[in-house]
């Protein structure tokens, strides 16, 4: 009877171990190693299941269809349309672009299927993604940029709506998918059409910078608009030769007047004072090198760490935008949007709404508050400065706006070749309701080349 006993515990312990062992592999293969399984170029699964589904449709904020589909005899097509200005959205298949990031939402699979209502259309469907971009926004960056490589930012500073996402030279999705020669042609051309470049560009900022310098510098209680400063021309600051736009200097100029017309020494005395630590807590605060959080590839920027014996020379270079610095036009954006909207960092967004096959709302996108980089009173301080820069500085080019436009201007100097062209803007300078940033890859001057793009977009944004 022991031995029997014994036999039954055996039996019974074996028993409960393999129980507990399908468990854990049925918890491993369908919780943790389901995701890794499901992206696997491997399994095929998941393509079968979405070749009979009708993909959604991808549209701009004013109703323009930039991605639609059309069957075929393999399942479902995509269909491009104004491949020039959107094509950086929409990607070039299913492994590039919204279409990779959105994939589970065009194809109404994992949180976004809809069983019962494809029961009721008959046929398995997707759901339609509207973006926060404006498709004739889009187009008119397009056509400004034409022959030109960089990039046109627009959004709205309250709700962080991204307007326009443009970057340039574009490519026809269609055409580089024909065959593994269209695909390496496209893949290996010098001009980096792939680069999205508002997200994925990195540059150095140059003198759009000066923005986030007179920020942290008033912030901090080192200046104010007003406060007087020296520039003799070329000075040595921290161990660099610093020279400023003007070869005879400014001598004594305001903070006010060395934003508005782009003194270089000023601003690199300017983060000496601000010193390392408080230098990197404001870009902390302004979240400059973050991400910037959209279904899209991006990259983060670049700073020196201001430290060692080269640190303070470092420090002198970033106050004014140059030295190791790389941002995207996406940070400076979003710089630009922190003092228009009185000194809070807003989170951008680009999913307006998606909406199912039967026109039901089932997610609606919005920016958040990231938080507070500076006071409302420095925000207000640097936007009228801004607001100089356009009245009597370099930004002379935004006074054809037909509104008031707080503005930056900038070249910034790189290894590569010509200078970069930059123009930041936002309008109405006293109540701020778009953002504008441009950048032109070896421009020259931010006003004259830059400056003209960024006027056209803000007047159509604002319906001027």
């Amino acid at each position: 009877m022991d031995e029997l006993r014994e036999g039954i515990k055996r039996l019974t312990a074996a028993a409960l171990a393999g129980f507990i062992i399908v468990c854990l592999m049925l918890t491993y293969w369908q919780a943790v190693a389901a995701p890794r399984l499901e992206d696997a170029e491997e399994n095929n699964r998941a393509e079968r299941i979405r070749r009979r589904v009708q993909p959604g449709r991808l549209l701009t904020s004013d109703g323009l269809t930039i991605l639609d589909a059309r069957e075929t005899e393999d399942g479902w097509e995509r269909v491009y349309a104004d491949t020039e200005a959107f094509c950086h959205l929409t990607g070039y298949n299913a492994r590039s672009g919204l279409q990779k990031t959105l994939s589970d939402v065009f194809y109404a699979q994992k949180g976004y299927s809809q069983p019962w209502e494809d029961i009721l259309q008959g046929r398995p469907a997707g759901n339609d993604i509207t973006l926060t971009i404006d498709g004739h926004l889009q187009q008119l960056a397009r056509r400004m940029m034409r022959g030109r490589r960089g990039a046109v930012i627009a959004l709205e500073p309250e709700s962080g709506a991204l307007l326009v996402l443009y970057s340039a030279p574009t490519y026809a999705p269609a055409e580089i998918t024909r065959s593994e020669d269209d695909y390496n042609v496209f893949r290996y051309d010098p001009e980096k059409p792939e680069i999205n470049r508002p997200l994925q560009g990195m540059y150095p900022p140059g003198s759009v910078f000066k923005v986030f310098t007179a920020a942290a510098a008033i912030d901090a209680g080192l200046s104010d608009p007003g406060a007087k400063l020296e520039c003799a021309g070329a000075e040595r600051i921290a161990g660099t030769l610093v020279k400023c736009r003007r070869s005879g200097g400014h001598g004594k100029i305001t903070l006010r007047r060395a934003l508005a017309d782009s003194c270089n020494i000023a601003f690199a005395k300017l983060g000496n004072e601000l010193g390392p630590d408080r230098f990197r807590g404001y870009v902390k605060s302004f979240h400059l090198l973050d991400a910037a959080n959209l279904p899209l590839p991006t990259s983060t920027g670049r700073m020196a760490d201001f430290k060692g014996f080269k640190g303070e020379m470092q420090l002198a270079e970033a106050s004014f935008g140059q030295g190791a610095s790389l941002l995207t036009p996406l940070s400076i954006a979003r710089l630009t949007a922190t003092i228009a909207r009185g000194g809070e960092v807003v989170q951008p967004f680009i999913v307006a709404d998606v909406r199912t096959a039967g026109g039901r709302v089932i997610t609606r996108g919005e920016g958040h508050v990231l938080g507070r980089a500076i006071s409302k009173e420095t925000a207000q301080a640097v936007a009228g400065m801004m607001r100089s820069v356009v009245e009597e500085g370099t930004g002379g080019v935004a006074d054809t706006a037909g509104v008031e436009v707080a503005a930056k201007t900038g070249s910034a100097q790189n290894p590569a070749g010509e200078p970069h062209a930059w123009f930041t803007c936002f309008a109405p300078a006293d109540s701020p309701s778009v953002v504008v940033t441009v950048i032109v890859e070896n421009g020259g001057s931010g006003s004259a080349v830059a400056g003209p793009v960024a006027v056209a977009v803000l007047r159509a944004a604002l319906g001027k």
